[in-house]
């Protein structure tokens, strides 16, 4: 009780000692405007097929479109968003000929080997029998061929010959058992013991390929959601977009929701989310996928999950995934406040997790535990408290006047972050010092265009929690 005390004493001082520079909505919305325009031609990356950089990209851009919608009530942000998404929805492919359109990005793709002793006079073996090389810069050197190791002279030198081509790419390398052998690109094989003439180690690999990823799609999905959930529910909106409000949900109903149900996990109480494809150069084939990626999607099954014509699935697979979410997080209880992993799953029968989320990706579950809290599915105004706690008592340096935050949502002392990151600062809504030190740091700055969508719609949920 005392330090609860202690906290509201500090937040009176903090909110008379900020100098409350005044927001001017029209003028800010109008820079941003501008700002837009200037970026590729008013385009953003709604022309770029890559899903990463929609994902990464894109995703902001239309967010922001919603945010001032949001925040002006007008139209001319969602023409915006139509725009952009119709012309996303124009890129979209079906390179697997699985029957379903989507975006693909070989940027987070891998490259995969495999080696076995070919049946051999010798008893030398060759390792690893399985590798995958995810560094970008190197894995798309693999060329996907098949490739032999052969000691055709004598037992103290090799040859490599790609078998796919039947080029010799190295001759007469001298054997030195158990060094490593990288003249594969971009893998590293060893093989140990006393070798015989003739023999043969075989190495296929498997180059890069086009992969999707759920949570490129739900960084530019969301908003697209919140677009077609203020047309249906306005009917002021439907002659200019109701058309298009329905073109979009059905795309969403049948290429999103029924192609990702192929990859659902259903983990029962402790609810359920996606798994990455059983493709070969996925990075982590049937894994449960980290919080941030199936969450950023799930945010839209949380808008739509009313909308009439919405897939009836949605509002169910909404429910899990924040039940999935719900059941990680941890609770500091001496600073009333949820910590959470980045990525929590469990192979072969064993729980396991990675660090602590970190702030990038961690805006992402902010954003889908908002969505929740607000539309009172599964999460809590006191949850939301909580994860107000995270950024302000745990995340904080404590700086009024150079308000910075850690990187990661707990065990950090790293402040580099800005009170004005994306989704963070909406916490404002459950308490308002998120909102008075994103405006510190947003005046600052000088007010950027680029940050004025931010941080109008900090401001707006700010005042939507009162004083």
């Amino acid at each position: 009780m005392l330090k609860i005390a202690l906290m509201a004493v500090m937040a009176v001082m903090f909110f008379t000692s900020v100098s409350r520079a005044q927001l001017d909505v029209s003028a800010l919305a109008n820079a941003y405007r501008e700002y837009d325009l200037g970026r590729n031609e008013g385009l953003g990356s709604s022309d770029n097929p890559n899903s990463g950089a929609l994902g990464w990209g894109e995703g902001a851009i239309v967010e922001d479109y919603m945010a001032l919608w949001e925040v002006t009530g007008d139209t001319y942000w969602l023409g915006k968003t139509r725009d952009h998404f119709a012309r996303i929805m124009a890129n979209a492919t079906d390179p697997d000929g699985d029957g379903f359109l989507s975006w693909q990005t070989t940027g987070y793709s891998t490259a995969v080997a495999w080696t076995e002793r070919l049946h051999n006079v010798s008893d030398a073996a060759i390792e690893p029998p399985y590798q995958q090389n995810k560094r970008k810069g190197e894995f798309d050197k693999c060329t996907g061929h098949t490739y032999l190791i052969e000691f055709h002279a004598s037992s103290e030198a090799f040859r490599i010959t790609d078998f796919t081509t039947r080029e010799v790419i190295a001759d007469d390398v001298p054997y030195e058992s158990g060094a490593a052998v990288a003249l594969i690109e971009p893998f590293k094989v060893t093989i140990s013991g006393e070798t015989h003439q003739g023999d043969r180690f075989r190495v296929r690999t498997v180059a890069p390929e086009p992969v999707e990823y759920t949570v490129h799609q739900g960084m530019f999905v969301y908003p697209v959601a919140l677009f077609i959930a203020a047309v249906k529910g306005d009917p002021a909106l439907q002659g200019e977009f109701g058309e298009d409000a329905e073109r979009f949900l059905a795309f969403i109903n049948t290429n999103l929701l029924e192609k990702n149900e192929r990859d659902w996990l259903d983990m029962g109480e402790a609810g359920g989310a996606w798994r990455f494809e059983p493709k070969i150069t996925d990075r982590y084939p049937n894994r449960i996928m980290p919080h941030n990626q199936y969450l950023a999607l799930a945010r839209a099954w949380l808008v739509l999950k009313d909308i009439e014509g919405a897939h009836p699935l949605m509002a169910q697979r909404g429910e899990q995934m924040a039940r999935q979410f719900r059941t990680y997080l941890e609770l500091d209880e001496a600073n009333d406040a949820w910590c959470w992993h980045y990525w929590d799953w469990i192979e072969y029968g064993q729980p396991d997790h990675s660090n602590w989320e970190d702030t990038g990706h961690g805006h992402i579950d902010v954003s889908f535990a908002i969505e929740a809290a607000r539309r009172g599915v599964v999460f809590t105004d006191e949850d939301l408290q909580r994860m107000a706690n995270t950024w302000l008592e745990v995340m904080w340096n404590g700086d009024e006047a150079k308000p910075l935050f850690a990187g990661r949502v707990a065990e950090d002392e790293k402040f580099a972050k800005s009170a004005l990151t994306r989704d963070w600062c909406l916490l404002a809504q459950w308490d308002r010092r998120a909102y008075e030190l994103a405006l510190t740091a947003y005046t600052a700055a000088g007010q950027p265009a680029a940050s004025a969508p931010t941080m109008l719609l900090c401001a707006r949920r700010a005042g939507a929690a009162g004083g």
